[in-house]
């Protein structure tokens, strides 16, 4: 069996447990379990709809346009808004999922508050209008609402994400070493309040830290440039890259992290965007990072040194995000042997 094969076999079965785990974490009307304590289950639509298991995500969907959002695309008071933060990153995870399913009547209004949230420099916030950082703009939101836009058509809103990530990238002054994940306006925060520091300044040469900030850009810029042929976005996406692949191997080792998932399916994106990407070790690596983090029970949990007791809000939000991955990685791995089969 070759590299590919054994990784996609891994992923596979790491994939069938998952999605095993999210069935029964869902009740018969559609219902999340931990849905009354917290959002955690925007990406479960996307993640089963691309495992497979179309009936239950669209029971899901349909329970979410029902109980979860007003009618307008927006998340309700309550368990489904929270505080209001992350709001453009988990509505665009839900409008991947309407879209994968075909549910155009649920994507549009929510994407036409997307839209509305986007800020005139491009970017998306990661705090609700009316708070004091309202006018911080981040990285994985705006990646997210950006890929949102972009399989649902908005190609305004979508290249608007686009030179947000491109201007954040080239405004950066310790790259790749260094990334600093948010912005004001047109300007680059490097000065970042004590509430921010960690989210938005990641020191790709320690431990520990938001690695996903760039790999969530990678996927999005490779899927860009396959969508609209922008090589300037597809060389975006290999230098979003660099940051983890030059940085501590601990990213990849340490068993208590799960900070580095996206850059599973960043390189998966990359390599396909990119027939002369060599990314196939980077895949391969990525397959035994997931497996080796999945629990008995096939469930996924957050980083363990942050949440050494996660809650069911937090391992449906995990478990279908890295369901997700896994099955992006699998496509990228059979893509990669396919090519490499002619």
């Amino acid at each position: 069996m070759s590299g590919h094969e054994s990784a996609i076999a891994t992923l596979m079965a790491a994939r069938s447990k998952a999605v095993a785990w999210l069935l029964q974490a869902i009740e018969s009307d559609g219902r999340p379990l931990g849905s009354e304590q917290g959002n955690g289950w925007t990406r479960v639509p996307w993640a089963l709809s691309l495992s497979g298991e179309t009936a239950v995500a669209e029971a899901v969907m349909e329970w979410a346009l029902r109980e979860g959002l007003d009618g307008r695309g927006a998340f309700r008071e309550g368990p489904a808004l929270g505080a209001g933060q992350w709001i453009p990153y988990k509505l665009g995870q839900l409008v991947m999922g309407a879209l994968q399913l075909g549910r155009y009547d649920a994507a549009e209004p929510m994407l036409d508050r997307l839209e509305e949230m986007q800020l005139p420099n491009g970017g998306l916030p990661i705090e609700p209008l009316g708070s004091d950082f309202a006018d911080i703009t981040e990285m994985t939101s705006t990646a997210q609402a950006g890929l949102a836009a972009l399989r649902g058509g908005r190609m305004d809103m979508a290249r608007r994400c686009r030179d947000w990530v491109m201007e954040c990238l080239d405004a950066q002054p310790e790259f790749p070493h260094r990334l600093y994940a948010g912005r004001i306006g047109d300007t680059l925060m490097t000065e970042l309040p004590e509430r921010f520091a960690w989210l938005l300044r990641v020191e790709f040469d320690k431990p520990r830290q938001c690695y996903f900030q760039s790999a969530i850009a990678a996927a999005f810029l490779g899927y860009y440039a396959m969508r609209t042929g922008d090589q300037e976005a597809l060389a975006g996406g290999h230098r979003c890259l660099l940051t983890s692949i030059e940085g501590t191997d601990e990213q990849f080792t340490d068993l208590t992290s799960v900070q580095a998932c996206k850059f599973g399916w960043a390189v998966a994106v990359m390599a396909v965007a990119d027939p002369a990407a060599t990314y196939d070790a980077h895949m391969v690596r990525m397959a035994d990072w997931f497996a080796d983090r999945q629990e008995s029970d096939g469930s996924w949990g957050p980083s363990k040194f942050m949440s050494p007791s996660p809650s069911m809000v937090d391992l449906v939000m995990k478990t279908a995000e890295h369901a997700m991955e896994v099955s992006e990685l699998v496509a990228g791995l059979a893509a990669v042997r396919a090519r490499q089969m002619r």
